[in-house]
């Protein structure tokens, strides 16, 4: 049986402990060789293997060839040259204001001195100590250079976002990063990681030096696993988790694709697996959504209320994957750079390169939507469990009334100080339920005669929901006299027959069930439903 590292960062571990370390090296070639330039930022979800690759990189440039025998790199490298790293790691940043990051900053560039053995300048100002900490570290070396790292170098944003502090900590980190521009003669290499890519005018305004790699196809699959490397590398496991789940090989690894698999970097790269996913679940033997341990960044779920966009597929411009500032979050740039939404494909409309992004896989999909209905609804852990099971009982029986009872029950837990006028949050949460309780759901689907709101499916039957919302609904627009019922369920039955939204359902061999919700945002709830069986199904 293979060994598993699944929380182990650190190369030099891997290989000494004869942990399986899937060889990525043959790609850091690509960056560490020179040739593509020697200074590179990539950016990439948490928990996907970059802290390793920094790792692998650093004993590289150290010389540590006896930890890369038998990898691809190792007959391809120049053993008799070595560099001094300097590895600044931003990941324990948790300061809460800039005297307490400052601190944080003089305190990683004194420990780095002491592990160097070079002579470390006090200053008022932590980019002057850390321009004198590369100055010396280069000096230490023959052909004057060194390396740098910088990994996870957006923690301490992501830590503030949200917060009214992110923009000082955004101002402190401007001239420490630009130090890397402006110390490039002294460096061999430079490589910086992160999760999010900001604007070219926040962060990154003094670093136009780097070269972006985090969408480049040469890239792509320097993080995370390609299929062929999971079956390559952990048979053994592979077998035991099928055995442990009574599936066959095929299956069993169906279930893995299903589960962890795609993640796409660029719009022609091979999806890959999520590494500690995988490596949890095959040292475990069990299905469990790993990635979301640690749980949904809270503000993830605070820009969701106040901006709520149902997680099926969206399309977004490539500026939605880098330009937004740290105090004006962009959601759909953050929800794809931390990892909830991937590229499925990607099309050239004009002179717009237009990207469909969806949810990356199972995991992913379902973990994000227990977070996102939890938190939309208020409920704690027994009554939204209880409500869950309500409604998958319900979906089994085909009871559509009482799966729109539970229903109810999550819209009536909204908080009365949450201001809800839109009905993209009553479909953001709708979608969330549908997704968590197993059932293949899909929000705003197109048909040949127009866009349904919801579409839900299961073994047995397929409903087609079509939502309007009133009592001071859509731009805050209150109905006629006579209330909801100017947009009454009825309304919305009538045009999915008058649209003719079922049409491409009906030959699919299930009950189709066509499904009018009227929503009231005073009642923060259903306040009316139509419900018929088509003529055809």
């Amino acid at each position: 049986m293979e060994r598993i590292a699944t929380d182990t960062y650190s190369f030099e571990r891997v290989r000494e402990g004869g942990f399986v370390y899937v060889d990525k090296t043959a790609i850091l070639k690509t960056l560490a060789d020179g040739s593509l330039g020697t200074q590179f930022f990539i950016a990439r979800p948490r928990r996907f293997g970059k802290s390793l690759a920094v790792s692998t990189l650093q004993c590289l440039f150290e010389g540590r060839r006896d930890l890369f025998r038998g990898l691809a790199i190792e007959p391809d490298w120049d053993w008799s040259k070595t560099w001094p790293v300097l590895k600044l790691d931003m990941g324990s940043c948790q300061a809460a204001t800039v005297a307490e990051f400052r601190e944080f900053l003089f305190s990683i560039l004194k420990s780095e001195a002491a592990r160097l053995g070079v002579v470390f300048t006090e200053s008022a100002l932590p980019s002057v100590s850390f321009r004198c900490l590369i100055e010396e570290t280069a000096r230490t070396n023959p052909d004057g250079k060194c390396v740098v790292f910088i990994d996870e170098y957006d923690k301490p944003l992501l830590w503030h976002l949200g917060k009214p502090g992110v923009a000082a900590i955004r101002d402190e980190l401007k001239p420490f990063y630009g130090v890397i521009k402006y110390t490039e003669g002294l460096q061999r290499f430079a490589f910086m990681t992160g999760v999010s890519k900001f604007s070219k005018v926040s962060v990154f305004s003094d670093l136009n030096n780097l070269n972006e790699f985090s969408m480049d196809a040469r890239v792509a699959t320097l993080f995370g696993y390609t299929h062929e490397e999971v079956k390559a590398n952990f048979p053994d496991s592979l077998a035991a988790l099928g055995a442990k789940q009574g599936l066959d090989a095929e299956a069993t690894f169906a279930r893995l694709v299903q589960w962890y698999d795609g993640c796409r970097f660029e719009e022609n790269a091979a999806p890959v697996f999520n590494p500690v996913s995988v490596g949890k679940c095959l040292s475990s033997g069990k299905f469990d959504p790993y990635w979301f341990e640690t749980g949904t960044p809270t503000f993830l779920l605070r820009l969701m209320e106040k901006n709520p966009v149902v997680l099926d597929e969206i399309e977004v411009s490539q500026t939605a994957f880098s330009n937004y500032e740290p105090d004006r979050p962009a959601l759909v740039s953050l929800l794809y750079q931390t990892g909830y939404l991937t590229i499925k494909s990607a099309r050239q409309d004009g002179g717009i390169r237009l990207y469909r992004l969806v949810p990356p896989n199972f995991e992913v999909a379902t973990a994000f939507s227990e977070s996102l209905s939890a938190d939309f609804s208020r409920l704690d852990g027994e009554e939204h469990a209880s409500l869950l099971t309500q409604m998958v009982e319900a979906l089994r029986a085909d009871d559509v009334d009482d799966m729109l009872d539970a229903l109810s029950c999550f819209f009536a837990n909204i908080p009365a100080n949450i201001t809800v006028k839109r009905e993209k949050y009553y479909q953001s949460l709708f979608y969330a339920v549908f997704v968590l309780i197993g059932a293949r759901t899909h929000a705003e689907c197109w048909t040949n005669r127009g866009r349904v709101d919801a579409v839900v499916e299961t073994p047995r039957g397929v409903y087609v929901f079509e939502f309007k919302l009133g009592a001071g609904g859509r731009d805050g627009a209150r109905p006629s006299p006579g209330g909801p019922s100017s947009v009454s369920a009825a309304a919305a039955l009538a045009q999915i027959k008058a649209k003719g939204y079922a049409e491409k359902w009906l030959r699919c061999g299930k009950k189709v069930t066509l499904v009018g919700a009227a929503f009231d945002a005073d009642m923060r709830n259903l306040s009316d439903r139509q419900v018929e069986v088509a003529a055809d199904a």
